[in-house]
């Protein structure tokens, strides 16, 4: 009987000590789970705060590459009117009358590469910002996402 006794009353010892460990670990396992989870939330966070200054930082650049754009548009423009001004000369003058009408229609490439490049420039911003747009978004979503886990 001594024995029994004995046996269930170690037994009995060895599940309770055996049930807090248990307890502890999964405790332990929780805490840690949640300080990753902050984290990586601290760190999309300041993703997400670079993404909206990258963005505000275009958004800004946007009007400003319009107005260049409008500039070298109107100056290729310009550059074109001239360089057909100085051809139609160049038809019925001398040597000179065409050199000079070569000089413009090169000023006039000139120009429209220019303007080619500032729509270019312009259409970057845009796709720029739509990319961060959508960046932002997904980080928000993440971060939701762990907050909810919590």
């Amino acid at each position: 009987m001594k024995k029994r006794l004995l046996f269930l009353f170690t037994a009995l010892l060895f599940l309770s000590a055996y049930s807090y460990a248990a307890g502890q670990h999964l405790s332990d396992t929780t805490q840690r789970d949640t300080a990753k989870i902050n984290k990586k939330i601290r760190n999309l966070q300041a993703d997400l705060g670079e993404y909206q200054a990258d963005l505000l930082k275009t958004q800004n650049q946007i009007p400003a590459d319009s107005i260049a754009l409008i500039k070298a548009t109107d100056k290729s423009n310009d550059a074109l009117a001239n360089s057909k001004r100085a051809a139609s000369d160049a038809l019925g003058g001398d040597l000179s009358d065409a050199k000079k009408a070569s000089k413009k229609a090169k000023q006039a490439a000139n120009a429209s590469s220019d303007a080619d490049d500032a729509q270019k420039q312009l259409d970057k911003d845009r796709k720029k910002v739509k990319k961060l747009s959508a960046k932002i978004a997904q980080t928000e979503k993440k971060i939701s996402d762990l907050q909810v886990r919590q």
